[in-house]
């Protein structure tokens, strides 16, 4: 369950697309520096967004800090996550990143119980572990 939120690092954004169903998901900054999901499952997030703007609307992303993330599935504390991709209303979810630790975005510090839960993720972006 999901505890607590720390910012360290919040920035806003303008959002490139509709992200009023994605509070609390995984999203990244295009190269017109405006926020949107994932586009493919081998990108690496640049936060996780802590509001739910429309298109054009201001977008706050946590970019370091301990963040409220919706989960994929049931998160124990101290499984390493990453956002998901995907075409539905799942995208930038937290997922394990156990089998793709090159691409993992944070640690679980409060878990989840089950897909569409949230959890508690210290954002530690860009980790490399191997």
């Amino acid at each position: 369950m999901a505890f607590q939120s720390s910012p360290v690092l919040d920035f806003s954004f303008k959002a490139a697309e509709d992200l009023s169903s994605y509070q609390y998901h995984f999203v990244k900054i295009d190269t017109s520096g405006k926020a949107k999901l994932l586009d493919a499952s081998n990108e690496l997030p640049d936060g996780v967004l802590q509001n739910a703007p429309a298109e054009g609307e201001e977008a706050t992303v946590r970019i370091l800090g301990i963040s409220k993330v919706v989960a994929k599935a049931s998160l124990d504390e101290g499984t390493f996550v990453k956002g998901m991709y995907s075409i539905d209303a799942d995208c930038g979810k937290a997922a394990s990143s156990e089998s793709t630790k090159s691409l993992t975005m944070g640690r679980v510090v409060g878990a989840s119980g089950a897909d569409g839960d949230l959890c508690s993720v210290l954002l530690t972006p860009y980790v490399g572990l191997s």
